[in-house]
């Protein structure tokens, strides 16, 4: 394959990822408008210069669509289904303690219900909870540090990322298994350091809001689908038949919408759809260079170790893919380097456990770094915004992050 070959089949992906990341922020109201257009026609693009440049097109898409797209789709709209039919309403007061155990326990439900269910499903409660505060964009910061991103290490549900890897052969409990002391470490540290920051902002508070000696109170709904949810776990950790898991879990859904109409409940499945248009998208727009990828899987892990001075190429892995999570979809970036790492799931999980996890920790972890890392991120400070919470720019974001998030990344892959 010539190199302009390998240029014209990844134009169509950088194009992709490049207008998800930056068209948003550069112009908003064209994008609203004709993003649909947009992608259709490259998506088309795509299509004709994999059909008309590679023999195996057919097989290609048919991994990419079939084997990939269905089952990834349908579970992560299992997901989003069913955290939205549960509801929590809370009541507690609104100080430093109660703010740090709230999320540790949000971080440790995103790996159960994914980041992007949690931070639906807790942000509310958590806005509510702090109603009072006339400081309070730093708790909404960290929320996203934690519930929207680090909080999905631990299980293929908890972030679309490995959620792909799951569904290329990585077993269900292997980040639960390799991955836990990365996230306590990254939870306890930045729990830790919204301690002090929450301290020094209580102190700032007008003194006539009262923050201590309110009644704790929790009322939670949905139980039905707290239970499908279990049994989605269960069904996902099992090891019957991909379709088989794909029925069930539509059947779940299935009921979860009977329950809703029995009680007159409406779920708005517009932000859904539009994940999945993009998904979709990314989907066909990625086959051919993971195809590629695939091809010269081995001369390039050969260049990576050298790149890392005759180590394994783990943190050069580690930071190319938090670099491509950071700025572009954490999802793709991970399916990228995967790819890059050889994609034999067997491989990754015993021969280079350190390949796997700097590739998982990266693009589930530094999809924090901005706000268009990782989509629940852009959907948290939005509606932040319009409860009037002041939240910082862009930059200013990633100012937080780079001293939060950035150095301890930097710690964490020099342990690989």
């Amino acid at each position: 394959m010539s190199l302009a070959e390998i240029i014209v089949l990844s134009v169509p992906l950088a194009i992709v990822l490049l207008s998800l990341a930056f068209m948003p922020l550069l112009a908003p109201k064209f994008w609203h408008k004709n993003e649909g257009a947009v992608f259709t026609i490259i998506s088309a693009i795509s299509i004709v210069a994999l059909y008309s440049l590679l023999p195996e097109a057919n097989h290609i898409l048919k991994d990419a669509l079939i084997d990939d797209y269905v089952p990834f789709i349908i579970m992560l709209f299992t997901l989003y289904a069913l955290s939205h039919g549960i509801h929590i309403k809370l009541r507690a007061s609104s100080n430093t303690l109660s703010n740090i155990v709230f999320l540790a326990l949000c971080s440790l439900f995103s790996s159960v219900i994914g980041t992007t269910g949690a931070s639906m499903l807790f942000l509310r409660p958590f806005l509510e909870m702090n109603k009072d505060r006339d400081n309070k964009s730093h708790l909404i910061i960290f929320f996203i540090f934690l519930v929207s991103n680090i909080g999905g290490l631990l299980t293929p549900l908890g972030d679309p990322p490995l959620l792909l890897g799951y569904l290329h052969g990585i077993d269900f409990f292997w980040e639960l298994r390799n991955l836990f002391p990365y996230w306590i470490s990254y939870l306890v540290v930045c729990l830790a350091i919204l301690y002090v920051v929450d301290k020094i902002a209580l102190r700032k508070e007008n003194s006539e809001h009262i923050f201590e000696g309110k009644k704790f109170s929790i009322t939670i709904g949905g139980y039905i689908n707290i239970c499908l949810i279990i049994a989605t776990v269960f069904v996902l950790a099992s090891e019957i038949n991909i379709y088989i898991k794909d029925i069930l879990l539509l059947s779940f859904c299935g009921l979860s919408f009977y329950r809703n109409r029995q009680i007159g409940e409406k779920i708005d499945y517009a932000p859904f759809l539009e994940v999945a248009r993009t998904f979709l998208v990314i989907f066909i727009v990625i086959a051919p260079v993971l195809f590629i990828l695939n091809i010269h899987s081995d001369s390039i892990h050969k260049y990576i170790i050298n790149m890392s001075s005759g180590g394994d190429g783990a943190i050069v892995y580690f930071w190319l893919c938090s670099l491509a999570s950071s700025f572009l979809d954490n999802a793709p970036s991970y399916l990228l380097f995967f790819n890059m790492a050889g994609s034999n799931p067997e491989e990754l999980m015993y021969v280079y456990p350190k390949i796997l996890t700097a590739i998982s920790i990266s693009s589930v972890v530094m999809g924090s770094m901005t706000y268009i890392g990782n989509a629940p991120n852009m959907m948290v400070q939005s509606i932040a915004k319009r409860k009037g919470i002041p939240m910082p720019s862009f930059v200013g974001y990633m100012l937080w992050s780079l001293v939060i998030i950035f150095p301890l990344s930097y710690i964490i892959a020099h342990l690989l």
